[in-house]
């Protein structure tokens, strides 16, 4: 998931699509104003840039009549104002971001990126704002429910990681910092975002090994050269299937090298930025700041995490590591070592030799369209809800539209923009559009991925990333129904936002439920036992694939627990490859540059795991139960994610699960020693 922020006040940020009109609270006098944004009213660029001017000086307004404001707050007057106050900014400045990275017009993606940089100044204003910090500090909690007292305590302390507490002269470059940070930030995300490169081949004879669809899919041009992208779809069975081990040097040389050289002075100013930030609020480093509101609660303890983890796999990797050497030295009897390019297309060797799980006949099961529908029935039949068409503007033709019912009521709105275009976001992520509020506005979100379209087949991996990202989309929909803003929608913990999402993903690991829509061209329905041998070989790789995300979290946390002058970023980042993995970086090559979550994840891409170990630990509670029990899908539908950010997410699980949070379910998983 993509949670992008504008300051630590605000959780995410919010596209909206629909929303209540402008009204008063009489007893208080304090305006109540909910933002809604039409898409078809800024369809272009100056449409998007004079309806971000106009709401930049309602939003001053509504901010300036709240700082004057000298009565006694309540919860009922002056607290619901500036929760419209914080709604009405989400929305337009996630609508601004949402577009710079899907809308096909690259001026409007320019003009929704200057928006996002215009109303941030405004987000930074508000944090800073000793009068409404003061304002929501005096505020009666007596009487309030424990959700409210929730979002009191919660908005209190976003205010006090903001920096609101400090003299004038740090507020005030703790301004500068914050717009610096958010323009540098789309700068790292554009580099990446469009620098799309290609590998050129000679021959279909270079294709040898790939499947015969993709060959299809790649013939030459004009020129008669074969050109294969560094976009999702062509990339990863490249480095896959390709017989030639050269070319497969050559595609991950060039794919390592997107948004290199461009983004080392870009990422390094942010970093720089990060660090002054952090220091003036009080933090030795950004990763201490950034973590301070966490379930993890401290760089210290995300570093012990990573590291109990890496002591779980040790073992694991090695002797998967060396099972691939094993086979690559039967082709290869000189090989000392399994190179970086070498490592998919060998373990899809095993695969198919030890377990009988061939990706390339198995990717023929799942084409586009069969796996959407599959998962939409899969989430109808577990939670009892309804998937309709929603009739309504979008950004692309190839971007569908749908609504979320539960009988006749609407839950929740989204859309579908999963095929890769020149300038879209190059990852898969669900993009929050619209933060549903009790009473006010639907949610609304957008899942953005970069599969192949209509019945041509996909890889079995992004069955499961289709998966992951629609787990964060009903996550939004079914949590977007609490009264205030900073609790409703995904606003729990950061690192338990990839929880619901993970354990989502175990449900293609069931035959009764793969098996409704995976068919091939024929019409033939994945065999069982290929399936109970995909189930078999589920695992086979899993220590070195953990220790590959390790060594981003090590990384991630490591660009920012520490002065950014010790960085040398290819060192950094080669170092701790070396210490979590067996495979030597490929010399020439700067993931980094092209590693988004250093920008909006920053230190914390450790959550990945920290999440999973929670997902891991909820499923035992289906797997008790039987996966498609709709008694126990109903409990935790409501307990864990209509619940939204009401509580804290470790009193969301234990009431879940009846007991405290484990990780020994997932550290068996890692050690070997239990499965899913």
């Amino acid at each position: 998931m993509n949670n992008r922020t504008t300051t630590l006040l605000f959780a995410t940020v919010f596209l909206a699509a629909c929303g209540a009109g402008e009204n008063t609270d009489t007893a208080s006098e304090l305006p109540v104003r909910h933002a809604a944004v039409g898409l078809a009213e800024i369809a272009t660029a100056e449409a998007l840039t004079g309806r971000c001017n106009e709401e930049e000086v309602l939003l001053r307004a509504h901010f300036a009549t709240l700082e004057a404001y000298s009565g006694q707050p309540t919860l009922d007057g002056y607290y619901k104002s500036l929760d419209s106050l914080f709604s009405s900014l989400g929305t337009v400045t996630s609508t601004a971001q949402s577009l710079s990275g899907v809308h096909p017009d690259p001026d409007l993606r320019d003009a929704g990126e200057t928006c996002a940089q215009l109303l941030t100044k405004v987000a930074t204003d508000m944090s800073l704002s000793r009068p409404l910090y003061d304002a929501v500090r005096q505020l009666d909690l007596a009487n309030a429910d424990a959700t409210t007292r929730h979002s009191v305590d919660k908005l209190l302390l976003s205010f006090r990681l903001a920096g609101v507490d400090k003299d004038d002269e740090a507020r005030e470059r703790i301004r500068e910092l914050n717009d610096d940070i958010v323009a540098i930030g789309q700068e790292f995300s554009r580099n990446i975002r469009d620098d799309v490169r290609y590998l050129e081949l000679d021959s279909a004879d270079d294709l040898a090994g790939l499947p015969q669809d993709y060959v299809a899919a790649h013939g030459p041009n004009e020129d008669g050269k074969i050109m294969i992208s560094t976009q999702y779809p062509d990339v990863f069975p490249f480095f896959e299937y390709a017989d030639k081990d050269d070319l497969r040097k050559q595609m991950l040389l060039t794919y390592g090298q997107r948004g290199y050289p461009k983004n080392e002075e870009v990422l390094r100013n942010l970093i720089i930025a990060r660090h002054e930030l952090a220091q003036l609020i009080g933090f030795s480093n950004y990763a201490e700041l950034v973590t301070a509101d966490k379930m993890a609660g401290s760089a210290e303890r995300v570093a012990m995490f990573i590291n109990e983890l890496k002591g779980y796999t040790g073992e694991v990797r090695d002797r998967e590591y060396e099972m691939l050497l094993a086979r690559l030295k039967k082709d290869v009897p000189e090989a000392r070592q399994v190179e970086s390019w070498q490592r998919s297309y060998v373990q899809s060797k095993v695969s198919r030799e030890q377990y009988g799980v061939d990706s390339k006949v198995i990717r023929e099961y799942f084409s586009y369209n069969n796996t959407r529908a599959g998962i939409f029935n899969m989430v109808q039949d577990l939670f009892g809800v309804r998937i309709v068409p929603w009739d309504t503007d979008t950004w692309h033709e190839d971007v569908e539209s749908y609504s979320l019912y539960d009988g006749d009521t609407e839950l929740g709105r989204f859309y579908l923009d999963m095929h890769p275009r020149e300038g879209k976001f190059q990852h898969a992520a669900m993009f929050p559009f619209v933060n549903g509020i009790k009473g006010q506005q639907l949610p609304v979100a957008g899942l953005i991925c970069n599969f192949p379209k209509g019945d041509e087949p996909i890889q079995f991996s992004q069955v499961v990333t289709f998966l992951h990202e629609f787990g964060h989309l009903i996550h939004w929909q079914f949590a977007g129904h609490q009264e205030w803003s900073n609790v409703s929608g995904i606003a729990t913990e950061w690192d338990f936002v990839e929880a619901p999402s993970q354990m989502l993903q175990e449900w293609v690991w069931d035959y009764e439920t793969v098996a409704q829509f995976a068919e091939n061209a024929d019409g033939e329905i994945l065999p069982q036992e290929l399936h109970e041998a995909m189930v078999a070989e589920r695992d086979f790789g899993l220590g070195i694939g953990t220790r590959r995300q390790l060594s981003y979290a090590a990384l991630s946390l490591s660009m920012y627990n520490r002065d950014p002058a010790e960085i040398n970023f290819d060192t950094l980042s080669a170092d701790i490859a070396r210490e979590f993995t067996r495979f030597e970086p490929l010399d020439g090559t700067h993931g980094w540059a092209s590693f988004g979550h250093l920008n909006g994840y920053s230190a914390i891409y450790y959550t990945y795991q920290w999440s999973l170990a929670i997902a891991t630990d909820m499923f035992t509670h289906f797997k008790e139960g039987g996966l498609r029990n709709v008694e126990v899908a109903g409990v935790y539908r409501d307990k864990v994610l209509a619940a939204g950010g009401s509580r804290p997410a470790e009193d969301l699980v234990t009431d879940f699960l009846g007991r405290d949070i484990s990780f020994k379910p997932y550290a068996d998983r890692l050690r070997g020693t239990g499965g899913q």
